[in-house]
């Protein structure tokens, strides 16, 4: 017998790692006979409400059931339903806690493989919730690398989840285990689920191995896609009294069932490439598992040239955002300086003085200091902080266009700004680069703020000859009334 190598094994989760149908029926039983002795119904009344519900939801096992179940409509209207059916939910949360374990040897088995470093994948038609909650039960977030389910169902109107979770958030949800849903209404066996599976993963089919335990829905569409099928026998539920039950109530559709029910009945015609007949074990007969390599992937010239040349535009917008910040503030940094400046004349005309211990000093000096704090400020916010965007940008910018030249003419636009920038000459004389002129820009203000405030200081007031007169500056400027009538 020819083994398999394996990098990658997908597995389908129910009835494949654990007994899902034990758990179904263990935690469905007890609400279908309360319903039925609840509402004194006949069984197949009941039956039917409960499928449409199961098919609107996508799922057998919606823990809204009575919620949303059209013979419980009465009771909902005048009663708390859960506290109706409190005993029979105790009893479904104990059988589903009863029955939730994995089958021998699978959980030995899965972290031998996670030590060879064989990529896991799990592919199950489960929703979300009731994966990830079976899985961190397991003890396999983490041991499982990616897992594919279902998008969650809605809950129903004015029903809380943080009402009816008994543990925190943490306990219900995967952390280590990366998870994924496939499209919605897409259920197996669907080979083009598969194929975007592996196309996820960066798995290749010849590399692979898949393990379910139905030959309709797992075995025959490992087959179609190419991927080695292997038949989980010893997972086989369907041939169990209490299964037609499921079938009853089920969310498969009329089709799915009857579908079902002929290839158990007829057989198949096909054998799947290894069996499982007692234990999951069984699969180290058929594969020899390795650690998982990401295979090389050539890449497409035209799709990469492509990639880049919207990286670089985007890259170029950076650019253009983080320059037109740097003008933003400078040009608010002159007119809140220039404003300053503006006061210190408005002080200086009226004549106004400050007195710190015992001197006088003129009250501009003040708006000086200011003015030199807020030019200080402008110039650490533009040099140390956008400034150094703008060059991140730059550099980026240009490493794209270094490797893209001789194939995108024209990209080195970004190149070609920043030879010219380095090639400027102040007066002809002094060569400059953007730094050195935006330092010179802030060093002219400062030299500007410095004569403004060094003319302040030095400055004399002329009280003397105000004195003299006894008269203000502002009561020279206004003609007294006895000399207008003179």
């Amino acid at each position: 017998m020819t083994r398999k190598a394996v990098d990658t094994l997908i597995l389908d989760l129910d009835n494949t790692i654990f007994d899902w149908f034990a758990v179904w029926f263990a935690s469905f039983e007890p609400v279908y006979n309360e319903l039925i002795r609840v509402t004194g119904r006949p069984a197949v009344e009941i039956e039917e409400d409960i499928r449409r519900v199961h098919q609107t939801r996508r799922t057998s096992e919606y823990s809204f059931l009575i919620e949303e179940i059209d013979a419980l409509a009465d009771l909902r209207a005048t009663t708390d339903i859960r506290d109706t059916f409190h005993d029979a939910l105790e009893l479904s949360r104990q059988g589903r806690d009863q029955n939730l374990s994995l089958y021998p040897s699978v959980f030995r088995c899965l972290w031998e493989l996670k030590k060879k470093g064989t990529k896991i994948i799990a592919y199950t038609e489960s929703m979300g919730f009731y994966s990830a909650y079976r899985l961190k039960r397991f003890g396999l977030d983490g041991v499982i690398d990616v897992l594919f389910s279902p998008q969650d169902h809605e809950l129903p109107a004015g029903v809380s989840v943080e009402n009816l979770r008994r543990l925190p958030d943490e306990f219900y949800e995967l952390q280590v285990t990366e998870m994924r849903h496939t499209p919605p209404g897409e259920l197996k066996p669907n080979p083009r689920v598969l194929l975007d599976i592996l196309k996820t993963v960066g798995a290749r089919a010849d590399r692979c191995a898949y393990v379910g335990d139905s030959l309709f829905k797992d075995v025959a569409m490992a087959r179609d896609v190419g991927v080695f099928d292997i038949h989980a026998k010893y997972g086989e539920s369907q041939r169990r009294p209490e299964y037609s039950l499921l079938q009853r109530v089920s969310h498969w559709t009329d089709q799915d069932v009857q579908r079902e029910r002929a290839i158990i009945a007829k057989g198949h015609d096909f054998e799947p490439s290894a069996v499982l007949k007692d234990s999951f074990a069984e699969i180290f007969m058929y594969c020899d598992f390795e650690a998982f390599t990401t295979p090389k992937v050539e890449k497409d010239s035209e799709l990469e040239v492509k990639n880049a040349l919207e990286i670089w535009k985007k890259t170029v917008d950076v650019q253009q955002h983080f320059n037109d910040l740097e003008m933003r503030i400078r040009n608010f940094a002159i007119t809140v300086v220039g404003a300053l400046i503006a006061a210190v004349g408005y002080t200086y005309q009226q004549g106004l003085e400050s007195r710190i211990l015992g001197y006088e000093f003129a009250a501009g000096l003040g708006f000086i200091v200011a003015a030199l704090f807020a030019w200080f400020a402008f110039f650490v916010m533009d040099y140390y902080w956008y400034h150094v965007f703008l060059r991140g940008a730059v550099k980026h910018a240009s490493k794209i266009e270094r490797t893209f030249k001789e194939r995108i003419p024209g990209i080195d636009l970004g190149n070609t700004i920043s030879e010219e920038s380095r090639a400027v000459k102040i007066f002809g004389i002094f060569p400059t680069n953007s730094e050195k002129r935006l330092k010179m820009f802030y060093c002219l203000g400062f030299v500007m703020i410095g004569v403004v405030f060094l003319t302040l200081l030095l400055a004399t007031s002329n009280k003397s000859a105000l004195s003299t007169t006894g008269t203000t500056p502002s009561q020279m400027a206004v003609p007294s009334a006895k000399t207008e009538s003179k």
